[in-house]
């Protein structure tokens, strides 16, 4: 064992790429009447708070965290740690949660990591570059009278339906790929190997985030605890069928992706299987006409027919009476 790449547990180090991102707090305080935003992570219990933590460079900053909220130690390491797993478990008096997620930003898709703690009046949401699929929090935090006034339990709600959202649009654009190639392969037409297997693994992607989503909420759910509220259980209910039902679409998508892609085999073996038919009936076409040619090719000393005058027109009739009777005799067969 290398002691010198051992990590001590508690040891805060970030795990991620984005060291040049600098730490960026915004918080979000807010009641029944109005909502306001800061840069500061103190917390007033007049007020319910969301914080995002955007930036995780800056170890000390996180750690300085469980200075002013009671996160355990082990918590904040998880949260440096990028490649964490997808879970959401119940510590007791919070929540931890890690999602790996997808979104859509410009057309293109994105892969983005979040971490947050629920307490029971405050959310921290941690990112290591800006979120763009929370964008619409803020217009919710204005307009929205039902987030204010609910707990923070029904905030944490959206986030994840803001999440879901997400992956249903990048599931709408992959399937209508699906259906453009499946068009392509009944109308036998060829069809690029690598855009294919790039969607495959696009899809593969997306359920490696999608489930494990819906198993650790739906695992938290049916745990007895404190955290979620009885008159939210309706909107994780709704949530917990929308990622049941998008789990069960992806798992039909990738089944139909398996079954393109042995009709595509299919298509390619069949349209060989005719180039080798045709070849081989132009092969049997002139099996008698290079025997012919050969015969008469041969350099006999007493050869009669080759100086009868008219010896090539009547060879040249009988090659193309052969030729046509063979093909003639294969169109009855249908053999092309």
């Amino acid at each position: 064992m290398n002691l010198s790449s051992y990590i001590k547990p508690k040891s805060m180090i970030y795990t991620g790429e984005h060291h040049d991102v600098p730490v960026t707090i915004i918080h979000y305080a807010y009641d029944e009447k109005d909502v306001h935003i800061t840069d500061s992570i103190k917390s007033d219990t007049k007020y319910k708070h969301y914080i995002q933590v955007i930036g995780l460079s800056n170890t000390k900053i996180i750690e300085g965290l469980k200075e002013v909220y009671p996160i355990d130690p082990l918590v904040l390491e998880d949260v440096l740690n990028v490649n964490q797993r997808t879970k959401i478990e119940l510590k007791g008096n919070y929540v931890f949660a890690v999602l790996n997620l997808e979104y859509l930003y410009h057309g293109e898709v994105k892969d983005d990591y979040m971490s947050l703690v629920m307490f029971e009046n405050t959310i921290i949401s941690f990112h290591e570059t800006e979120p763009f699929f929370l964008q619409s929090l803020q217009v919710l935090f204005n307009e929205h009278h039902e987030l204010r006034e609910r707990s923070v339990d029904y905030l944490l709600y959206q986030i994840l339906d803001m999440v879901t959202d997400n992956h249903l649009d990048i599931y709408d654009i992959l399937d209508e790929q699906i259906n453009h190639f499946e068009e392509s392969i009944i109308e036998n037409e060829n069809i690029k190997q690598d855009e294919f297997y790039m969607m495959r693994k696009a899809m593969l992607n997306l359920k490696n985030h999608v489930t494990p989503t819906y198993e650790q909420l739906d695992k938290a759910m049916n745990r007895k605890n404190d955290m979620f509220r009885t008159d939210n259980q309706p909107y994780y209910d709704d949530l917990m069928d929308h990622l049941q039902r998008l789990d069960t679409r992806i798992t039909q998508s990738r089944e139909q992706m398996r079954n393109l892609l042995d009709l595509d085999m299919n298509n390619q073996s069949t349209k060989m299987n005719k180039i080798m038919a045709t070849l081989t009936l132009f092969s049997a076409i002139f099996i008698p006409l290079s025997f012919l040619t050969g015969f008469f090719g041969m350099n006999f000393v007493h050869f009669g027919v080759l100086t009868y005058e008219h010896a090539v027109i009547i060879f040249t009739i009988i090659c193309a009476l052969i030729m046509i009777g063979m093909i003639f005799f294969f169109k009855r067969k249908k053999w092309f």
